[in-house]
């Protein structure tokens, strides 16, 4: 009975462990774990963790203090517990707002680039080219089909051309690739329309191997004809079948909404809408095509769907791909090939380095220009000069001039010229410690909330960023953003999702709030939350991150019938 008893207790202390690993942490510099949070002398040094060491954070609620200017993290690591501070540590796949800014040469913006994408985007469940700009996956951190890298439709087959000219040039189309393919309910038998596209698909109707069929097994019947063509041809590519949970022709509502075309392309809707110079919205039959995954399924743009976490490759295929734009040569400040850059900012921040490449060749084009050779410019009253941006990152359509508001994001905000022809600051050296001493200013505190699993709470249903806005006053810049990353205006409820930057001097946050009830962020609770609810709970439209969290009204860990209750009677009584 004492053994029965002993075995119970461990396997409920494993299911208490496993339960309650919030996140994944990293090391910035060397850190010492330590038995109690304290930097005593009494207290006792369990080890020393090396810089880049990674470890899993149990409780990130404990209190500061003791030689921990911010709160110290209770970890596990190598068979131990025990306590970090948290100002040495970072957390894998938490958003940095500051990217390294400012992008003061054409090394740091491909560096910071790189961490804007792989950590607002690759480690957030949108990890190939279609999923960052389709983000259909369920998992994703995200809702579906909002925070999208970009509104051209045509992006994803473009970038994929790119990769797979440098692949075949280079002799590399016969390694082993994974692809995660999506598929959507009621698809339409077919959307392929080649006075949109003209796309070569070739099919095997036959099943000739049986063992590669038991992997199609969760695809649907009209995927499997051309996975099977491919297959025959490269017998190392696997696919992935990815299930969306949505409706297709719900998804080609949603994505016409919110996606443009070249007006050259002759495919403008109507009525006929300019979204910016040159781009309009497009017909519902061509957001239908590439949305479709299906028209996309032979050798050369199923690249699309390619994983884009990174793996180390050849430096020439990179070479390949900028080849003829100014890219294929030496960047003239730090005296390296671009390709060599762009190898290292993918390594760094562990994102395809090839698939860097192909993007920045899609959003720079092929010859200098403004956003690549650090020209002086004015925009909206501020001059700049010595910044650059390879990715458009915060080209915003929305703005008066999207190029130029680009290197006001790669200077790091409006105001101050923080770029320079030489580079002011210098390349973090991974051998060095890099963390300079930051503002004693408690952004919560200013904020008045408290956070909770990694989100904040605290203020009322129908509260306005201004409000947000007048809390801060002049203590500190905050920068109020909808879960696109779209500045909000001041008028706008505060939801669920919603978008929170803090900063000031060394001190950057960013954090995201969570509004109890308000299952889809628009800042009010009505019915439309209450479905939303039902839908997680019968799993027909699952909801992840921020909207999951809004969820737990009856202040369980999971989500169930009590949280709906709790819901109804909400709306019952307002």
């Amino acid at each position: 009975m004492k053994k029965l008893k002993f075995l119970l207790a461990v396997f409920l202390s494993c299911l208490f462990i496993l339960d309650t690993y919030a996140d994944t942490g990293y090391v910035k510099s060397q850190v010492t774990m330590r038995e109690k949070p304290s930097t005593a002398s009494s207290v006792k040094k369990i080890m020393e963790i090396p810089k880049g060491t990674e470890f899993e954070i149990i409780n990130q609620d404990t209190p500061s203090g003791n030689g921990c200017g911010n709160p110290w993290f209770y970890i596990y690591y190598n068979g131990e517990y025990g306590y970090v501070c948290s100002s040495l540590v970072g957390i894998v796949g938490e958003l940095n707002t500051t990217y390294e800014r400012p992008w003061s040469s054409p090394e740091r913006a491909i560096r910071g680039g790189a961490l804007f994408i792989s950590s607002g985007y690759i480690s957030k469940g949108q990890y190939t080219s279609y999923l960052k700009k389709f983000n259909v996956n369920p998992e994703s951190y995200y809702p579906q089909f909002n925070h999208e890298y970009m509104y051209n439709l045509r992006a994803p087959s473009s970038e994929a051309v790119s990769t797979y000219n440098s692949l075949k040039a280079n002799g590399k189309l016969n390694e082993a690739y994974d692809f995660v393919i999506p598929y959507f309910e009621n698809m339409p038998d077919s959307t392929y329309d080649s006075s949109i596209k003209k796309i070569d698909l070739k099919r095997n109707d036959d099943i000739v191997d049986e063992e590669f069929e038991k992997t199609l097994s969760g695809f649907p019947d009209s995927y499997k004809p051309y996975l099977r063509y491919i297959h025959s041809i490269h017998s190392n590519w696997t696919f992935t079948p990815m299930k969306t949970n949505y409706d297709f022709n719900e998804g080609v509502t949603t994505e016409n909404r919110i996606s443009s075309i070249e007006i050259s392309s002759g495919l403008c809707g109507e009525p006929y809408t300019v979204t910016e110079k040159g781009w309009c919205v497009s017909t519902k039959e061509a957001v239908a095509f590439f949305l479709d995954p299906r028209n996309f399924l032979n050798e050369t743009y199923i690249f699309m769907f390619e994983n884009l976490g990174f793996k180390e490759i050849d430096e020439s295929l990179i070479k390949g791909v900028l080849s003829g734009t100014f890219m294929d040569n030496i960047e003239p400040i730090s005296n390296k090939p671009y390709s060599l850059l762009f190898l290292e900012a993918g390594r760094y921040a562990k994102v395809s380095a090839l698939y860097l490449a192909s993007l920045s060749r899609q959003e720079v084009g092929t010859k200098i220009s403004n956003v690549t050779n650090g020209a002086e410019f004015t925009y909206e009253g501020y001059t700049y000069s010595g910044l650059y941006n390879f990715f458009s990152i915060g080209a915003s359509s929305s703005e008066s001039n999207p190029a130029l508001a680009g290197l006001v994001f790669a200077n790091g905000g409006k105001g101050k010229n923080n770029g320079g022809t030489v580079n002011p600051t210098p390349i973090p050296n991974p051998g060095q410690d890099d963390n300079p001493p930051e503002e004693n200013v408690n952004f919560l505190e200013l904020l008045s909330v408290s956070k909770t699993n990694g989100y904040i709470t605290g203020y009322d249903v129908y509260t306005k960023v201004i409000d947000v806005i007048n809390k801060i006053g002049g203590n500190a810049n905050i920068t109020v953003k909808n879960t696109n990353g779209d500045v909000l205006e001041s008028s706008s409820f505060v939801g669920t999702g919603t978008i929170m930057e803090l900063s000031k001097g060394n001190k950057n946050e960013r954090f995201v709030y969570v509004l109890k009830g308000d299952t889809n962020g628009d800042g009010v609770i009505n019915s439309a939350d209450l479905l939303k609810l039902r839908q997680h709970l019968l799993e027909t439209n699952v909801l992840s991150g921020a909207f999951k969290e809004a969820c737990k009204l009856a202040n369980n860990d999971t989500i169930n019938s009590a949280d709906l209750l709790k819901l109804r009677q909400y709306l019952l009584s307002h």
